[in-house]
């Protein structure tokens, strides 16, 4: 065997494609410091896991007071749980919670906007047209048969009635992500009307103070200011934070899944119902005149 010289011929450095050139995880930042694309999504995950201890502490606590003692009795157990709680917190709760919860949702709310970005330049698009007239199908994206069942594409049991009617279905939103948008203005709603205007107002909440919401006469400050926000936010905020669970806790199984889902179903069922005995037991409404202040400045009354 020889080797044969061959005339060397020029390339055409215009040809080549400038994305091409650059790495795909070109650090950003300044130079005695750069932060890569990797770094900035596992630090914005991160703060969101940290995020969730406050939270992971104080839930149970206000959870079988709000979802669990109510639907037992109405009359007076939910106020005596609510003062035993209230003797165990400590002072600066209310500020922790809200710390973290504004944590939680802006490294959430980040991130999402990261990753936006990031698919938007990463698509592939034509010099005629802007986007592909053809949506991708995530199921030929994912192969594996795990990764297509994961609760990051169809959520925790799939399709919107679950494995009762043994229907997988994948969102493009999915569904722990979805409810946590749903759960940010309804908690910041609640937050401002049980504690943050009260507070201000020198008002004394309790559980009075919900029967007297959720019985008014009027109309905008009982289902407006009552029924359908704290509804929605028993149903939203329980699936967010019990799926959150299951994520963190890498139950990965459909089955396992489907148990945590009945779980959630279960627990919304028992906050809803107690959400009706409150609205049907008849209280002497102390401090009335207190309580619309709080919703006039709201614009409810």
């Amino acid at each position: 065997m020889t080797l044969q010289s061959v005339s060397p011929e020029p390339i055409d450095s215009s040809s080549l494609n400038d994305d091409a050139l650059k790495s795909q995880d070109e650090p950003v930042g300044i130079p005695l410091f750069p932060i890569s694309k990797k770094w900035v999504s596992v630090s914005l995950r991160k703060v969101q896991y940290f995020s969730t201890f406050p939270m992971s502490l104080y839930f149970p606590l206000h959870g079988i007071n709000t979802l669990l003692v109510p639907p037992i009795s109405a009359g007076s157990a939910p106020d005596d749980v609510l003062m035993m709680v209230r003797e165990l917190l400590p002072s600066f709760t209310t500020k922790l919670l809200v710390t973290s919860l504004c944590l939680h949702f802006g490294s959430g709310l980040i991130l999402r906007i990261w990753h936006w970005i990031n698919n938007y330049y990463a698509k592939p698009r034509s010099k005629s047209k802007k986007h592909s007239p053809t949506k991708t199908d995530v199921h030929f994206q994912l192969q594996d048969e795990s990764e297509r069942v994961s609760q990051r594409v169809i959520g925790l049991t799939g399709g919107l009635s679950g494995y009762f009617t043994g229907f997988k279905k994948s969102f493009s939103l999915p569904p722990q992500i979805l409810s946590g948008y749903i759960l940010a203005p309804l908690l910041t709603y609640h937050l401002y009307v049980m504690k943050l205007i009260p507070d201000e107002l020198k008002t004394d909440v309790d559980f009075n103070y919900v029967k007297w919401i959720l019985q008014n006469p009027n109309w905008q400050v009982k289902w407006i200011g009552g029924i359908i926000p704290i509804t929605l936010l028993i149903g939203s905020g329980t699936y967010h934070i019990f799926a959150g669970m299951c994520q963190y806790m890498g139950v990965k199984k459909l089955s396992s899944r489907r148990k945590w889902s009945n779980v959630i179903t279960v627990v919304i069922a028992s906050g809803i119902f107690g959400l009706y005995r409150l609205g049907k037991h008849l209280a002497p409404f102390v401090g009335s005149a207190e309580y619309e202040k709080v919703f006039q400045k709201i614009y409810l009354l």
